[in-house]
Parts: C-alpha cells; structure tokens; sequence
C-alpha cells in the first residue's frame, strides 16, 4: 500500500521536481507526494475503466449535458426544464489541475 503524507507538508523546488523519476520511485518509503497535473483519458483504456472511470471530479452539470431521457425525467418528476447543479461524476473527460 503507497503511503501518504500525513505531516510536514512542503512544497518542492523546481530542481527537487525535476529530479524525480517517477517510473521509477519507491512508493513504499516514508515520503509520500501530492501531484497536480492534467490528465487527458486516452481511447484504448476506457474499455478498461468504463465501469469506474479514473480521477472523480467535482463538476457543474448543465441541462444542455443531459441524456433526452433525463430531460423527460426531470421535467416529468420535478416539472422544470432547466438544470444546474454540482455534483461528483467519474467521466471521461479530460481534466485539469487534479
């Protein structure tokens, strides 16, 4: 099981980053990291992740994202046709500062 850090919090240098192999780092010591990137979900993995898409992410969905039968629903059940609230989705859509 990877560590995380629970203590000690720093940011690192520029030079302490760059240094960093992390195809090759040992995730079992005593160091554990945060990493901001950007990620973009290629094609030839969701099949593999299609039923628990990577990096949930707070997002605010629209009516114009909404299925047709989601619309129906909603103005059905609730009678409104508008719709925006924020919530936790698991997408494949790309992702920025995660």
């Amino acid at each position: 099981m990877y560590k995380l850090p629970q203590a000690g919090f720093r940011f690192m240098s520029e030079l302490e980053k760059a240094n960093i192999n992390w195809e090759t780092e040992d995730m079992t010591l005593n160091t554990g990291y945060f990493v901001e990137c950007d990620l973009d979900y290629p094609e030839e993995i969701r099949q593999y992740t299609r039923d628990f898409p990577l990096c949930p992410e707070n997002i605010i969905i629209t009516d114009e994202m909404l299925s047709p039968f989601q619309k129906e629903s909603l103005e059905q059940i609730y009678g409104c046709t508008r719709y925006k609230e924020k919530k936790l989705t698991a997408t494949f859509l790309p992702k920025h500062k995660m």
